[in-house]
C-alpha cells in the first residue's frame, strides 16, 4: 500500500528490500536505489536522508559510501541507531510516559533508548515529526537488531520512504532471532533479492561458502591433496584452502610455523580471523611471526591486532605509564615517547591547552587515562585508525569488511550452536575477494558443525 507523505515531496512512499548472500552486493545495491530516488525527487527543500546501522564500524564505511556519491552530500545524516534513538527520545520526550521511563531504564543504557524510540515511533504525530526531516531511510545489515531496534524500523517505514538490505543467516548473535522479522519485511513492500557474488569470482571458495551456509560437508566440495613429507591431508580448490593443524598450548610453535607458511605467499592486504581472540595458542603464534621469537626462516610479520575502543585506550595507557600523579614536564615527557600516535598527539595538545588558559601544573593518572580513552572514540570515531598491511581481529571485528586475503584461525574454543559456528565461518570466508585459508586446531575436528553436518 502506498501512502502520501506528510509533507515535501509529493511522491509516493515505498519500501525496499534488498536480500543476498554476502558480497552479492546489497549496501551497493541499496545505496544506487537510494540515489535514483534523490535523483527523482524524494528530498523536499530542507529535508534529508537519514542511514541507520547497528555498530559504528558500519556507520564509517557507510559514510564514506554516501559521500563517495554526489548526489548524498550535504543531503544525509548517518547513524548508529543507539545514538538516532537517543536524539529522538531527548527530542520528544513529553511524549514518555513514566511507565516507560521506567521499563528504559531496567533495560539498562544500551537497550533503553531503543526501546522509547521504538514505543515513539507508535505514535502517528512523532512519524509525522521524523518524515518532515527524514523522508528517505536506508538501514543497513538488518539482521544484526535486536527486538527494539527491529520495532524502528518498522515504525519508521510506516511514515518514511525505507530501504533496507540484510542477510538472515549473516546474524552472527547466537540464539538472536530474526526469522518473523525478515519475513515481516519480505512482505512489506518490493523485495530485490540478489544472487550473484561480486566480491569474489573463486569458484572453489564460492562451493565452500555455500557449503558451509547450508549446513553441508565442506570437503565434499574440495579436492584432497597431501602435504608435502608429511604427507597431511589438506582440501583445496580455487580460492580456498582447508587445513587441520595439531597446534596445542604446548606446540603453538606448529601454529606459528603453518601461519608464517601462508603470510609468506603475501598479499597487499591480509586478515588473521578468529572466533576466539583471546585464545591463548592464537595469541602465542601471532606474537611469534610478529617478533620472530625463534629462528624460524622468515623475517618478523607486521601484524596489528585490531580490538574495541577500551582494549585499545587501555593499552596505550600500559604502554605510556603513567604515574599516580605527575607534573606538567613529567606528563608531556612521557606522551612525547609516544608522540608518533595520532591519539597521544591530540592529548599533548589538550594537555597544553589546559596548563596554558587553567594554569594545570599537576595531572592525575584517572584524568590522564580519561583523555586516552576520549582521544581513542574520537580516532575510531573519525576513521583515522591506521591500516596496517596484516590485521587480526575477530570475525564480528570483520563484519561488513572485505580484504585481499583472508586466514581463519579455527580454534577448539569456539563456542555457540552448531548453526551460530556456520554463520561465523561463512562470515569469515566470505571476506576475501581473491583467497582463503581455513586453518582447524586440532585433529578430528572436520567431522563436526561447522564444517560437516
Amino acid at each position: 500500500m502506498l501512502l502520501c507523505r506528510p509533507s515535501g515531496s509529493s511522491l509516493p512512499m515505498t519500501f525496499d528490500f534488498f536480500e543476498g548472500p554476502a558480497g552479492s552486493g546489497k549496501t551497493f545495491s541499496m545505496v544506487a536505489h537510494a540515489r535514483q530516488l534523490i535523483e527523482s525527487d524524494a528530498l523536499g527543500e530542507g529535508q534529508r536522508m537519514l542511514a541507520l546501522t547497528f555498530m559504528n564500524g558500519a556507520r564509517r564505511r557507510l559514510t564514506s559510501n554516501l559521500n563517495a556519491e554526489a548526489s548524498f552530500r550535504r543531503k544525509f545524516d548517518c547513524l548508529t541507531f543507539d545514538s538516532f534513538a537517543q536524539s529522538l527520545a531527548k527530542r520528544r520526550s513529553a511524549k514518555l510516559t513514566d511507565e516507560m521511563r521506567q521499563q528504559a531504564e531496567e533495560l539498562g543504557q544500551f537497550h533503553g533508548p531503543c526501546f522509547l524510540a521504538c514505543e515513539l515511533l507508535n505514535d502517528v504525530e512523532v512519524r509525522r515529526w521524523v518524515a518532515r526531516t527524514y523522508p528517505l531511510v536506508l538501514v543497513d545489515e538488518a539482521q544484526d537488531l535486536d527486538v527494539h531496534r527491529q520495532g524502528i524500523v518498522l515504525g519508521l517505514k510506516e511514515c518514511c520512504t525505507t530501504v533496507v538490505a540484510a542477510d538472515s543467516f549473516q546474524c552472527l548473535s547466537d540464539g538472536q532471532e530474526t526469522a518473523d522479522f525478515i519475513d515481516r519485511l519480505l512482505r512489506a513492500g518490493t523485495t530485490h533479492t540478489l544472487t550473484q557474488s561480486h566480491r569474489t569470482n573463486k569458484a572453489g571458495l564460492l562451493a565452500a561458502a555455500l557449503a558451509v551456509r547450508n549446513g553441508e560437508d565442506i570437503r565434499a566440495v574440495l579436492n584432497e591433496e597431501a602435504i608435502g613429507k608429511t604427507n597431511r591431508v589438506h582440501w583445496i580448490g580455487e580460492g580456498i584452502e582447508l587445513v587441520e593443524v595439531p597446534a596445542t598450548a604446548r606446540n603453538s610453535g606448529l601454529l606459528a610455523w603453518n601461519l608464517a607458511f601462508q603470510l609468506r605467499l603475501g598479499s597487499d592486504d591480509v586478515a588473521l580471523l578468529t572466533p576466539d581472540s583471546a585464545n591463548t595458542i592464537i595469541r602465542n603464534a601471532i606474537g611469534t611471526v610478529a617478533s620472530k621469537q625463534r629462528p624460524w626462516p622468515h623475517n618478523a610479520f607486521s601484524v596489528s591486532w585490531e580490538g574495541g575502543d577500551s582494549s585499545v585506550a587501555d593499552e596505550l595507557a600500559e604502554a605510556i605509564g603513567f604515574p599516580d600523579t605527575a607534573p606538567y614536564d613529567e606528563v608531556c615527557a612521557l606522551l612525547e615517547e609516544h608522540s608518533a600516535q595520532p591519539m597521544v598527539k591530540t592529548v599533548i595538545r589538550r594537555i597544553r591547552r589546559l596548563q596554558r588558559v587553567t594554569g594545570q601544573s599537576e595531572f592525575e593518572k584517572a584524568q590522564l587515562v580519561s583523555f586516552i580513552s576520549d582521544a581513542v572514540r574520537t580516532n575510531t570515531r573519525l576513521g583515522f585508525k591506521k591500516s596496517a598491511k596484516i590485521k587480526a581481529m575477530s570475525i564480528h571485528g570483520a563484519k561488513n569488511r572485505e580484504f585481499d586475503r583472508v586466514i581463519v584461525l579455527w580454534p577448539q574454543s569456539a563456542t555457540g550452536s552448531d548453526e551460530h559456528k556456520r554463520r561465523l565461518l561463512y562470515n569469515a570466508m566470505t571476506r576475501t575477494k581473491n583467497h582463503c585459508t581455513v586453518i582447524v586446531l586440532g585433529t578430528g575436528r572436520l567431522n563436526s558443525a561447522p564444517f560437516a553436518p
